[in-house]
């Protein structure tokens, strides 16, 4: 297949540390595919948030390759930067515009590129993430749902290859985890490609189509949900066994 020849992403033997004798992370492999949605999940302290940092292009690897759509992009990380969309935790950090609208726009504008290209990202994004009717509003006044889609719309409006999100849920209510968990679901039909970091599985696991652990920096078990639930517990990871793997959503039918 094409996508196997071809993948989003594909990291080979990386390694970060601080302090080059002391790795943080060591010899992480895997493979994202175009389309997928890829849940990374692990202890706190095991080194996802240092990973998300290293893929983006705001860490420099110590060592191993980084892959990006058939391009060697390892020892470009302002490539990185633009072609990977990070979504981070805490949504206010990303939100800088005095309304939704001119959040939204806060990137385009610094691209230049023409007012039409820009209106027309907008309206695509703000339809997809529905902020029609809040595009006038101040961020502050947005509830924490609403925030953390304006925080992606802000990233989707880029078009970036690749979109990370880290702990999505965190710190939201449940009407706010439903809401971004319609979005979620709603950018993988549209066929984005997307990692998810988050220690709380069993609000998405039914719908991803590949999981990675880490623990101590390092993969402790990749595959699909079924083949990987049976370890989480054994990495400090919390998910209710007894749950069908079907059910392991916040989302009913």
């Amino acid at each position: 297949m094409k996508s196997n020849e071809n993948p989003m992403l594909r990291l080979e033997n990386l390694s970060f540390g601080f302090e080059k004798t002391k790795p943080i992370l060591s010899d992480i492999s895997f493979t994202i595919e175009k389309g997928s949605f890829t849940l990374i999940t692990g202890p706190n302290g095991s080194g996802k948030s240092l990973l998300l940092k290293c893929i983006k292009g705001l860490l420099k690897p110590t060592s191993g390759t980084i892959t990006l759509d058939g391009s060697d992009v390892t020892r470009h990380g302002k490539r990185r930067l633009a072609s990977i969309g990070l979504v981070f935790q805490d949504a206010d950090t990303q939100i800088v515009g005095q309304t939704v609208e001119r959040d939204i726009l806060f990137g385009l504008e610094n691209l230049e590129l023409p007012i039409a290209v820009q209106q027309g990202r907008l309206d695509a994004v703000v339809h997809l993430l529905d902020l029609t009717k809040q595009l006038k509003q101040r961020p502050r006044t947005l509830s924490g749902g609403e925030k953390r889609r304006l925080s992606i719309a802000g990233v989707l409006v880029m078009q970036p290859k690749l979109l990370i999100m880290d702990e999505p849920f965190a710190n939201l209510d449940y009407p706010s985890v439903l809401q971004v968990l319609k979005t979620l679901l709603q950018l993988k039909s549209e066929g984005h490609t997307i990692i998810l970091v988050s220690h709380e599985v069993e609000k998405i696991l039914a719908y991803t189509d590949s999981v990675i652990i880490l623990s101590e920096g390092k993969v402790a078990a990749q595959g699909s949900p079924s083949s990987v639930r049976p370890l989480f517990q054994d990495h400090g990871v919390y998910v209710p066994l007894e749950v069908p793997l079907e059910e392991l959503t916040w989302l009913k039918p």
